[in-house]
C-alpha cells in the first residue's frame, strides 16, 4: 500500500457536487487530509458530512453572498482548516497524481528556498467519441523561478503559466498570498480572466518556485462546463482588460520601488493574445487559421503512454491508471 502524502488538498466547488465528492474521495485515498468548501445548495446532510469525516474529509458549507472574490475567500477558509505543513488547491473536476504530489513535496523538503512547486499538466478530452490527451501550459517545461523578487515577476510574466494556482505550497505562505490577492480584488473589484494573474504575481512576492518534470495534474475537459450551471463566463476582451489589470498590479506592487510594471505588462500581453482587441490581430490571419483547421485534421493522441513519452513527461503507469479510473469520463 502507498503511504498517504502529508499534504492537505483544498477542494472548492460551485456546483457539480457529484464530481466534487468523487474528487474529494480520490484525494482521501492518497493524501492525509482533504478540506472541501462547498457552495452548492442545499448543503450536505449531517449523515453525509459524518461519512466524509470518517474518510479524512473536512466538509465546510459556504454561504454565497454574490461576492466576486468568493473563489479566493473559499481557498483561504479551506487553508486555515489545514493541519499539515503543505497545502494544494484543487478545482472540483481536476486531479493531481500521487507521483506528482510526492515529487513536489520532496522538492520543497529538499530545497528550503522554494515556497511552492508544481509539475507537468495534461488535459483529457473527448472528440468523436474518443478519449484523447493534450498538453496544458507548455511553459511549465523547465520552469524554474529562483531569483530576486523583481526578476521573479518578470520571469513569470514572460513564461506565464498558472503555476501558483495549482502548486503545492508552504501553508503559511499560501494563506498570506491568498489574502493579498483578495485584498487587491476588494480594493478594485471586477470580473476578468486576468484576475487569476494577480494571484500568480502575488505568489512571486512570496518566494521562489519551480515545476518538476513529473506528471502532476490531469484536467477533466469532458464534463459539462461550469458555465452551464450558472458560473461566471469570462468573455471580456480588449485593451480595457489590460488597463484594469495594470491598475490592480500597481496596487499589489505599491511597496516595491524597483519593479518596472511595463515589463510585466509586456509579458502578459504576449501570453494572452485571445484577450486582446481584434484590431491587434490580423483578421486575415484568423481567417486563414480557421480554414486550415478545416482542411487539416489533427491526429488525436489517444494513447496516454505514448503521449507522455513523446512529451518527455515522467509518470507512473499504475498511478495514472488509478487517477483516470477515478474520473467519470
Amino acid at each position: 500500500m502507498k503511504n498517504k502524502i502529508d499534504v492537505t488538498v483544498l477542494v472548492t466547488s460551485f456546483s457539480q457536487r457529484e464530481i466534487t465528492i468523487e474528487t474529494a474521495n480520490y484525494y482521501s485515498e492518497i493524501c492525509s487530509e482533504v478540506v472541501l468548501v462547498d457552495e452548492e445548495q442545499p448543503h450536505l446532510p449531517v449523515t453525509d458530512i459524518s461519512a466524509m469525516k470518517n474518510r479524512g474529509i473536512t466538509y465546510i458549507p459556504y454561504i454565497s453572498r454574490g461576492y466576486d472574490g468568493a473563489i479566493y475567500e473559499k481557498r483561504q477558509i479551506a487553508a486555515t482548516h489545514s493541519n499539515n505543513k503543505y497545502v494544494v488547491h484543487s478545482n472540483h473536476d481536476e486531479r493531481y497524481t500521487y507521483y506528482g504530489l510526492v515529487a513536489c513535496v520532496a522538492e520543497l523538503e529538499n530545497d528550503k528556498n522554494l515556497t511552492f512547486c508544481a509539475g507537468q499538466t495534461i488535459s483529457v478530452r473527448r472528440s468523436e467519441s474518443k478519449i484523447h490527451f493534450t498538453q496544458s501550459w507548455k511553459n511549465l517545461i523547465g520552469y524554474q523561478n529562483i531569483n530576486k523578487v523583481e526578476q521573479r515577476l518578470y520571469y513569470h510574466a514572460n513564461k506565464y503559466a498558472p503555476l501558483a494556482h495549482y502548486a503545492v505550497w508552504k501553508k503559511k505562505s499560501y494563506i498570506n498570498v491568498t489574502k493579498e490577492a483578495l485584498k487587491t480584488h476588494d480594493f478594485m473589484p471586477s470580473t476578468s480572466m486576468l484576475n487569476d494573474a494577480i494571484f500568480e504575481l502575488a505568489a512571486d512576492l512570496a518566494g521562489n518556485s519551480k515545476a518538476v518534470p513529473e506528471l502532476y495534474l490531469i484536467r477533466n475537459r469532458i464534463n459539462i462546463p461550469m458555465a452551464a450551471f450558472g458560473a461566471q463566463e469570462w468573455t471580456e476582451k480588449g485593451d480595457f482588460v489590460f488597463i484594469d489589470f495594470e491598475k490592480k498590479l500597481n496596487v499589489l506592487l505599491k511597496d516595491l520601488n524597483n519593479v518596472q510594471i511595463t515589463l510585466i505588462m509586456d509579458g502578459l500581453w504576449n501570453n494572452f493574445p485571445f484577450i486582446r482587441s481584434d484590431r491587434f490581430i490580423s483578421k486575415t490571419v484568423i481567417i486563414i487559421k480557421q480554414k486550415l483547421r478545416i482542411l487539416i485534421k489533427k491526429k488525436l493522441n489517444t494513447n496516454i503512454d505514448n503521449f507522455l513519452i513523446d512529451n518527455k513527461i515522467k509518470y507512473d503507469k499504475l498511478d495514472v491508471s488509478n487517477l483516470l479510473n477515478s474520473m467519470s469520463l
